[in-house]
């Protein structure tokens, strides 16, 4: 009888010191938002027919972020982050009329993004009056998150730069 008192009292001391104790709250974070600054020149890209690409290996696109995530890429330009897909018309000045669209966009899968800029037009006269308006590279910012339930119902517009930029207080300036 001894023996199981003593072991009683033993787990009773043990239970007890079994409190949980929350400690301080740490800092905000965003530890499932990962941030990536590529160099797009749209002269490295691959052209084909239409489209001129380039793949970039990103180990930060896991399946879990291709299935249930997001991914965002923003491009720098006059002093401004702009979403993509961004697609710009251009026209002869004699006539008014758009004389064929561009649009820079992006794919990604599994550790893979695509840049692309995609013409209206195949012809090599297109390509060329292209590749003269564009910068020779563009900075872009790709915003990986990994589960994007919270921003969906906070209602964050993923176009919108800043927004993202606040709701996961990066700092990718």
């Amino acid at each position: 009888m001894m023996k199981q008192s003593a072991l009683l009292f033993t787990a009773a001391l043990a239970w007890s010191g079994c409190v949980e104790v929350a400690g301080p709250q740490g800092p905000p974070g965003n530890a499932n938002v990962r941030t990536v600054t590529i160099a797009f020149a749209p002269s490295d890209a691959t052209r084909n027919g239409t489209v001129v690409s380039r793949g970039y290996n990103l180990r930060e696109l896991v399946p879990s972020v291709v299935d249930r995530g997001a991914v965002f890429v923003y491009f720098r330009d006059q002093r401004t982050w702009t979403a993509l897909p961004y697609t710009l018309g251009i026209e002869n000045l004699d006539v008014v009329a758009v004389d064929y669209t561009f649009t820079i966009g992006y794919a990604y899968d599994d550790a893979l993004l695509e840049i692309f800029i995609e013409a209206s037009s195949a012809t090599d006269l297109v390509w060329d009056e292209i590749v003269a308006l564009l910068p020779a590279e563009y900075l872009m910012k790709v915003v990986i998150i990994d589960g994007f339930s919270a921003a969906q119902d906070a209602g964050i517009d993923p176009a919108d730069y800043e927004a993202i930029e606040a709701f996961y207080s990066l700092d990718m300036r």
